[in-house]
């Protein structure tokens, strides 16, 4: 017999503490207190949020809490109290039972979740409402044929707009002032910079023009799939899987030959199956690997990472460019006599 989804939700509830509202207000917005938000991305944008929840993704929940994960937020070892929700209470039930049972400490979920919250008056920071993909394009087209525009265009502005979104694709990496993590727009942009500053170390028999396309289409695939953060648990194939049918909605938003145009350009680098493929691999790979050094090794730190971890990812730069293959040695060996790698 399976158990159904209520029983688990029932069972869980007997082991746990629950909070009513009217003490969940009282605990909002103390310094010692962290609200959890377990609701899925587009809850949130449909249904608004509670002011200063951090966000928390059940799916992930396991491996933000672990400390030995390569996924652990420092929220959840910071001491404070943990108040945990999500819609209406079943998820943040077996939530709060499973971070107990990994060992978690003074933790509870609000009973009724979000949705009794804001209707017992809670504060919510309302979200502005997103329309799914067809109904915003479409918002989109009838726009441009308002102003009497050609179909080929209103694809077209529809692509650009829709990449707004790789804006909001927050990576592991942080600017060099470590204010905050790089979003995946700034991460493409850098990359391109960085292919047109360092060709002359490239093979001469380099296309520089499919270099800068490559990096600028190759993350796209992300605002659908998500980042796959370096030396993650989840595989290159799981990952692989999910960005080959972002590439084709995403792409799909092109008139025909641009979309095939990008979608032979992002296999190709992902395949990495030419002089091209390979240089535009390096600098995605370079990148983030100088921004782990200029910050004092903070990620590798923070993660355990091993030179042989490091040597076995930065391995795709020799094949790319001796120089630069030569200056990722030369960093890697300072990175381990500095304890920022682990030998």
């Amino acid at each position: 017999m399976i158990k159904s989804s209520s029983e688990l939700v029932e069972q869980a509830n007997k082991e746990i503490n629950t909070i009513s509202i009217d003490e969940a207000k009282k605990l909002h917005g103390r310094d010692d207190v962290i609200f959890i938000d377990l609701r899925d991305i587009r809850e949130l944008d449909k249904e608004g949020r509670i002011s200063g929840a951090m966000h928390a993704p059940r799916g992930m929940i396991e491996f933000w809490i672990d400390p030995a994960s390569l996924y652990h937020r420092k929220e959840f070892s910071s001491g404070k109290k943990l108040v945990f929700f999500c819609a209406a209470a079943w998820r943040s039930a077996l939530t709060v039972k499973t971070v107990k049972d990994m060992g978690l400490k003074n933790i509870c979920h609000i009973e009724g979740g979000f949705g009794a919250w804001r209707e017992q008056g809670g504060e919510v920071e309302q979200a502005i409402l997103e329309q799914d993909k067809f109904s915003r394009q479409k918002k989109i087209s009838q726009g441009l044929l308002e102003l009497k525009q050609s179909n080929r265009l209103i694809s077209q502005i529809s692509f650009i707009l829709e990449i707004d979104k790789l804006k909001q694709i927050i990576r592991q990496t942080k600017l060099l002032d470590k204010s905050r993590r790089e979003n995946d727009a700034e991460h493409s942009w850098q990359l391109a910079m960085m292919a047109l500053v360092l060709k002359e170390y490239a093979p001469k028999e380099m296309d520089i023009l499919r270099v800068l396309k490559m990096l600028l289409i190759h993350d796209i695939v992300e605002i659908d799939a998500g980042d796959n953060p370096a030396f993650s648990q989840t595989s290159n194939e799981q990952q692989y899987e999910k960005e080959q049918i972002a590439a084709e909605r995403l792409f799909g938003i092109l008139p025909e030959e641009t979309e095939q145009e990008f979608l032979v350009l992002w296999q190709e680098f992902e395949d990495m199956n030419s002089i091209d493929a390979v240089f535009a691999r390096s600098m995605d790979r370079l990148q983030p690997f100088l921004h782990n050094y200029f910050n004092d090794g903070e990620m590798w730190l923070g993660y355990d990472i091993s030179v042989a971890q490091v040597q076995k990812r930065m391995a795709v730069v020799e094949k790319a460019s001796a120089p630069l293959h030569q200056l990722v040695q030369d960093i890697i060996e300072e990175s381990a006599d500095r304890g920022y790698l682990l030998s």
